[in-house]
């Protein structure tokens, strides 16, 4: 692709890795609560509630990153047939 896209290429990475991030931090954040026990202020349910936006990030973010790469492959090929 051309250096017209370059950010939108980059910003596609950039997504990618913040769903894995999300995911990780998302488990992580779950496993933390449920080791700790839970507390009056943060109970064990707020570690499945961790685990599902981890998850609904993770998809959100793939998805995005997905769609760039779509729109800036179907870009390459109508200037290729022209």
């Amino acid at each position: 692709m051309g250096k017209k896209y370059k950010v939108l290429e980059s910003s596609s990475m950039i997504f990618k890795v913040l769903s894995w991030a999300s995911l990780a931090i998302g488990i992580i954040a779950a496993v933390v609560i449920f080791i700790g026990g839970g507390t009056p202020e943060a109970p064990r349910v707020t570690g499945f509630i961790g685990i599902l936006l981890g998850i609904v990030y993770f998809f959100i973010f793939l998805v995005t990153a997905e769609i760039i790469t779509l729109l800036l492959e179907i870009r390459s090929k109508v200037e290729k047939s022209i």
